[in-house]
Order: structure tokens, then C-alpha cells, then sequence
């Protein structure tokens, strides 16, 4: 008698399987069903296959920086309302809050602009309003745009400037930002913030009660990636106000408290002796970042790791001793020795990722 075999016919697919591990496959005449090709009509150019497109590739973020360019803009902005012409530290002291602060930065000798203005690229803007909006422009801002070597035209403004009225501070803040955003740096940009009063408004130039703006301006600087700092010349302004403001500026909790809590930024107030508050700006611009770069776009680790950074026609190592980190997606910090002959003898530096050969 025949064996019997079974068979499963797999739909649509012209395959069997079968049951009976003994049993030779059965033969078929039926042909597999094969995609016919497709044959382009005559004189038109052959179908390409279908495959998937390439990513688009990413723009070349190409940097070439002459030192002087790298260099950190610092923008001082000063407090020009009618209370620096007080004394300071006390109201009978002999000096007034405005010379005191003119002396730190400015004296020709021991100020902080004179001697690290090859370094540092110094801008100044002063600011006040006159009855806020209701007396015109506010605010009011006189304004030398940083660059190094900067000291005679800083020089020049305080010498035709003296103390005007109202304290609009975070309309000033927030002026400022705007220009510095409008006029970008490849290097670290800084805002640091010399006051001696509570601040007001353009809408309601007094009473004062301008720090919610003034903490709004603060943090919109912190955001813009400008490293912003502030400087007490009074106990008019300390505080719980003094505080706020430094935290905002760092994009920190209002509430914290330097001393106490550890993710506090550090408020100043002014010393009262020139050469101390000329140590208390100093103290400041040591924080200042002077070997780091400003990226044309965001970059990840692997183009970087094909990129290339060089100094002076010499390449750098990522994240050698004396080469080169990546400190987040847009910013790049040059260490070590490297960073020395940056601030030091440096002429150029060059920074090529995703740009090919």
C-alpha cells in the first residue's frame, strides 16, 4: 500500500512543507513567481534602484580667530543715578561712590582696564533715565563698545560723564544684552553690573520697585550665554536684593545663599578703600573664562573627535593636558599650555569640524 503524505500549502508563496520527514519534496512544474524587471520605455533613462536617500550631511562649523578676537569682552555697566554722588563707605566719607568706582577701574597706574585692557576686551555703558519714560529716552545709556586696548576712549567717556537722575536697571540690562546679542563675540562675554541703589523702572521711576525686572533682565543675560555679575557700592543695594540679582545672572535659585548653600553665585559689595575694590574687580575678571571659543553651531563628541583645532599652525589634542576639552555643545576651552601661549604669545586659532579635507 502507498504511503500517505501530507501537505501545508503556504498561501500565496507557491512553498510546501511537509509532514512526512521521509518523503522526497514533491516536484512542480508551477514556476515561482518572480517580480518582473522594469523596463524603461525606449529613450528614457534607466529606473534607479530604490534606496534609501543619505542623511544630509551636516554644515562645516569652520572658526579661524585672530587672539585679539578670542579674547573675553567684558562690558562694565555702571549705575549712573544721583545717589553715586554720595559718600562711600559712609555718607561722610570724603569720597563718593562715583570716584571710587572711577578709580578701581580707570586709575592709570593700579586700575584694572589699564593694566589687563591687552587681555581683556573692556566696553563700558552707563545708564540712567530723567523721570523714566515721561522724560524721554529711557534708558539712558552712554556707551563705549568693548575692545582691547580700550582705555583712552573709556577714559574719554568717564571724563564728559557725571551722575544723572533715576536707576532703570533691568531696562538697562536688558539693553545692553541686546546689543552685545546683535554684535556676536566668538570669545566669553560678560556683563558685570556696578549699583548702589534698588532699581526702578521706565513706567514708574519711583518709588523703586524695579528688581522683579531687573531679575527678569538678569536671567535673559544668563540665557543669551553671557556671564553676568554684580557689584554692590552701597548698603543701599545688599542683601537680599544684592543676592537675587547674582543668582539670576548665573541662572541660579533666587533663593539661595552664598555661604550656605552650595549652588549659590557670589553677590559683591564694595570695599570701601580704592585698592581693595580695585582687588574685588580683579577677584571678578578671574573668573572670566580667557581660553575658551564660540562655536557657529551645536557639535556632538564624535565630530569632534574628527575635527581639528590649531594654534598657530601647531594641532591640539582633544582632551590632552595641553590640548583642547569640548565644555558643551557650543563652546570649546583650550588648556594647559595651550591655553597659555593663547593669552600670552598666540596669533591664531583655527577650528575645522565636518568641513572635509
Amino acid at each position: 500500500m502507498l504511503a500517505s503524505a501530507a501537505f501545508i500549502t503556504l498561501g500565496g508563496c507557491g512553498a510546501r512543507s511537509t509532514l512526512d520527514a521521509g518523503s522526497p519534496p514533491a516536484e512542480t512544474d508551477v514556476a515561482p513567481d518572480v517580480p518582473s524587471p522594469v523596463t524603461p520605455s525606449a529613450g528614457a533613462p534607466p529606473v534607479p534602484p530604490n534606496v534609501p536617500p543619505e542623511p544630509p550631511l551636516k554644515p562645516c562649523a569652520s572658526v579661524s580667530l585672530t587672539i585679539d578676537e578670542l579674547r573675553p569682552s567684558v562690558t562694565v555697566l555702571v549705575d549712573q543715578s544721583y545717589s553715586m554722588v554720595v559718600g562711600y563707605p559712609t555718607r561722610r566719607s570724603g569720597q563718593s561712590r562715583w570716584d571710587i568706582v572711577r578709580q578701581a577701574l580707570m586709575e592709570p597706574s593700579e586700575g584694572v582696564v589699564p593694566r589687563l585692557q591687552s587681555r581683556i576686551r573692556f566696553g563700558l555703558s552707563f545708564y540712567t533715565s530723567y523721570n523714566g519714560s515721561s522724560g524721554g529716552t529711557c534708558p539712558v545709556l552712554s556707551e563705549v563698545a568693548a575692545a582691547t586696548d580700550n582705555y583712552d576712549p573709556i577714559r574719554s567717556l568717564y571724563d564728559a560723564t557725571a551722575p544723572g537722575d533715576d536707576t532703570p536697571t533691568g531696562a538697562a540690562i536688558a539693553q545692553v544684552v541686546s546689543r552685545l546679542q546683535a554684535t556676536p563675540h566668538p570669545g566669553p562675554q560678560v556683563l558685570l553690573l556696578v549699583t548702589d541703589g534698588d532699581p526702578d523702572t521706565c513706567a514708574q521711576p519711583d518709588p523703586q520697585n524695579g528688581q522683579q525686572e531687573a531679575l527678569d533682565a538678569a536671567a535673559r543675560a544668563n540665557a543669551a550665554g553671557i556671564d553676568f555679575y554684580v557689584l554692590g557700592v552701597s548698603l543701599d543695594i545688599s542683601g537680599d536684593k544684592l543676592q537675587q540679582l547674582a543668582n539670576a545672572g548665573q541662572g541660579q535659585r533666587l533663593d539661595a545663599k552664598w555661604g550656605v548653600d552650595a549652588d549659590a553665585a557670589r553677590p559683591y559689595q564694595a570695599s570701601g578703600s580704592v585698592s581693595e575694590l580695585t582687588e574685588q574687580l580683579q577677584q571678578i575678571l578671574e573668573r572670566v573664562p580667557l581660553c575658551e571659543v564660540q562655536l557657529e553651531r551645536e557639535v556632538d563628541a564624535a565630530e569632534l573627535q574628527a575635527g581639528s583645532v590649531t594654534l598657530d599652525g601647531k594641532r591640539l589634542q582633544l582632551n590632552a593636558p595641553d590640548g583642547y576639552r569640548m565644555k558643551d555643545t557650543r563652546r570649546l576651552e583650550i588648556v594647559g599650555a595651550a591655553c597659555e601661549s593663547l593669552k600670552n604669545a598666540g596669533r591664531r586659532l583655527s577650528v575645522r569640524i565636518s568641513c572635509g579635507s
